[in-house]
Order: structure tokens, then sequence, then C-alpha cells
């Protein structure tokens, strides 16, 4: 029989699970409401993945404080409006709570580092051009 076809060791370790989902950055910030948000899922009954997931992040996370409420930072909620007057808005976030159709970006994101420490009246450049930023608010979500 052909080497190819027998067992070269039966005490091998399992390869490693994959998981899918975010994985947990080191260091891992959320906002206060995403700490809630975060307890209130996993207490809700979340299982599998998805309570692992949410345990692995719940043990490292940790609530960063806005130091300066008149800049950019993280946990704000950043409006901006563009040359042909369309307004987005944004919220700095941990990873895990990211969720970029409801605005909600990481905190890393290009798009977030672009808006890091601008002021409201500042002129910033995103990936789709020059904005305005025009409203910057620090209030619970």
């Amino acid at each position: 029989m052909s080497k190819a076809f027998t067992r070269e060791d039966d005490t091998a370790p399992a390869p490693p699970v994959v998981r899918r989902g975010v994985s947990v950055p080191t260091p891992n910030p959320v906002t206060a409401d995403g700490l809630r948000a975060l307890r209130a899922e996993l207490a809700a009954g979340a299982s599998g993945d998805r309570a692992r997931e949410l345990a692995d992040h719940l043990a490292t996370a940790m609530v960063l404080e806005p130091t300066d409420r008149g800049a950019v930072g993280f946990g704000a909620r950043v409006t901006v409006v563009d040359d042909a007057g369309r307004r987005s808005t944004y919220r700095l976030v941990g990873a895990i709570e990211a969720a970029p159709r409801q605005g909600a970006i990481h905190w890393q994101s290009p798009i977030a580092e672009a808006l890091h420490a601008a002021r409201v009246g500042d002129t910033v450049v995103l990936p789709r051009g020059e904005v305005e930023v025009v409203a910057i608010d620090y209030a619970a979500s």
C-alpha cells in the first residue's frame, strides 16, 4: 500500500477552530452604549459561536470616554456635508459595534481616521471627496 494512504501520526492535534465574526482587537475599546448592548445580547440568550464571540469581546472590552468633546474622537457622532449638500453622519465605535449601514464605523477605518481630531468647520478629505464637519455629538445613542 502507498504511504499516501496511511496515517502518519494518530496523536496529531486537531486543526484549530476557525471562528467567523469580528476578531478581538488589542486594545478592545467600546462605547458605554456598546458595552450595554453586548451584555444585553449575551444575557438574552445568544448561543454557539455568537455567545463565544460576545464573551471574548466582553472579557477584554474597555470603555473609552472622550477627552475633548469639541473634536472628533472615539464615540463621537459626526455629521459632514459635501459640496453637493449631501449630509452623512458617522459614529466612531469599537470593532464589535461597527455597523456601517447604520453609520457606525470602526474607529480605525479610513473614514474614522480622516475625521479624527477634526472640529466643526474643518474640511476633511474622505474617500468620496472633501467634506465639511458641521456637527459633533457625544450624546448616548
